[in-house]
């Protein structure tokens, strides 16, 4: 077991990769959140360095990382002095195509570059060019006028992510959001991507946990998910599988992405939305098929073939976001008893953990829980490691 404060540098360290004129040796991950994402580049073999909002306490026993206060600008001349051989980014760096094209700019990009971000981020555009290939698209407005209020329609903000920037349409919020777009029913899914020059693999689906009240989550936030998530048609595996084709050849999509999905009763599959980089679910898929993603995100990225995927794990893996109930403070009673829990590797059933002295608002994300059970029971099992942790969180 490592110490508090010491820092790993992979355990593939001195791994190269070359293609397409690019080597790749030690990764910078930068985002919002760069754990979920360091920790597929360490167990796939290279070195990691990392910058986000938080820095928290098992990223940063694991590499190098940085906290960016003044986020997401402050990532500029971060990346510029960060010894690396390629980058890759997390949510929500989507909603900034310039920022991604100033950073790639700095250091070689494995992801999308701005002009792909802005068009598959526009759900006008999304919208146009899935229906042109027979898919399905909730009916997307840019105004809301005339439109009813009885709970038909959601606002949305493509400036945020994890459903922050998701609301009812009301009377009183219609300025605070970009699109309005129409409520589709349903289970909420995700499916997770890789894209290629030639099309993309579709790696596995998760069903996605949103506003779950015991996670203490809003209405509309993401927080959670749970994969494998069986899908008893074939003509449902088709539909995702012309959509993340569509995605690739219309938007040049490559590496990792998430596509957010709605299945209605019918079997019907309708896209919500895309996200273009490694996406909060690719973890849970990684844990459930034990692979690194971040294997086939490199290659795809670098121009190389993709080497076959796994499929069909034995077990279900799911992981949900712990937001506060209350103002809290983290204590060092309630830090031991989390890092205790960790492997050598870092590796266990919490992630995120934030350091001692930590003061988390009301609302505000805690940490990260993971579970592997039956597929039946998983969800079960996560609710009662909430309980735990908040047991002993709040006390």
């Amino acid at each position: 077991m490592r110490q508090k404060g010491e820092r790993g540098k992979g355990k593939g360290e001195g791994r190269r990769w070359k293609g397409d004129g690019r080597e790749v040796g030690t990764v910078a991950v930068v985002g919002a959140s760069a754990r979920a994402a360091v920790f597929s580049v360490l167990r796939s073999g290279w070195a990691a360095v990392a910058a986000d909002l938080f820095a928290d306490a098992d990223l940063r026993l694991a590499c190098p990382v940085t906290q960016i206060s003044s986020y997401p600008e402050g990532l500029v001349d971060w990346l510029a002095n960060a010894e690396c051989d390629g980058w890759l980014y997390t949510g929500a760096l989507e909603n900034f195509p310039e920022l991604v094209d100033e950073l790639a700019a700095a250091r070689p990009l494995l992801g999308n570059r701005g002009d792909a971000l802005r068009n598959v981020r526009n759900p006008l555009q999304l919208q146009e060019a899935l229906r042109e290939r027979g898919l399905h698209f909730p009916e997307t407005r840019k105004s809301c006028n005339g439109l009813p209020l009885e709970g038909t329609w959601l606002l949305k903000s493509y400036r945020h992510s994890s459903g922050c920037g998701v609301a009812e349409l009301h009377a009183q919020n219609t300025a605070q959001f970009d699109f309005v777009q129409r409520v589709v029913s349903g289970i909420s899914c995700s499916a997770v991507f890789v894209g290629t020059s030639k099309c993309s693999l579709l790696l596995d689906v998760t069903r996605q946990l949103v506003g779950e009240p015991w996670t203490r989550a809003g209405r509309f936030q993401y927080c959670g998910s749970i994969a494998p998530w069986p899908l008893a048609k074939d003509i449902i595996v088709q539909q995702l599988r012309d959509v993340g084709d569509a995605l690739s050849s219309l938007f040049g999509l490559v590496g990792l992405f998430g596509v957010d999905f709605v299945l209605d009763e019918n079997g019907i599959v309708w896209t919500i939305e895309v996200n273009p980089r490694y996406t909060a679910a690719v973890e849970v898929v990684e844990r459930a098929l034990g692979i690194s993603a971040i294997d086939a995100h490199v290659a795809a990225c670098c121009g190389r073939e993709v080497s076959p995927i796994p499929t069909g794990g034995q077990s279900s893996c799911g992981k949900v976001i712990l937001f506060a109930k209350q103002e809290v403070t983290v204590n060092e009673k309630f830090f031991r008893w989390v890092i205790d829990q960790l492997d050598e590797n870092m590796r266990g059933s919490i992630a995120d953990i934030p350091s001692v002295g930590t003061q988390i608002l009301q609302g505000h994300p805690v940490l990260t829980l993971f579970a592997s059970c039956e597929k039946s029971n998983c969800q079960d099992a996560l609710q009662h490691r909430v309980v735990e942790v908040e047991r002993q969180l709040y006390v």
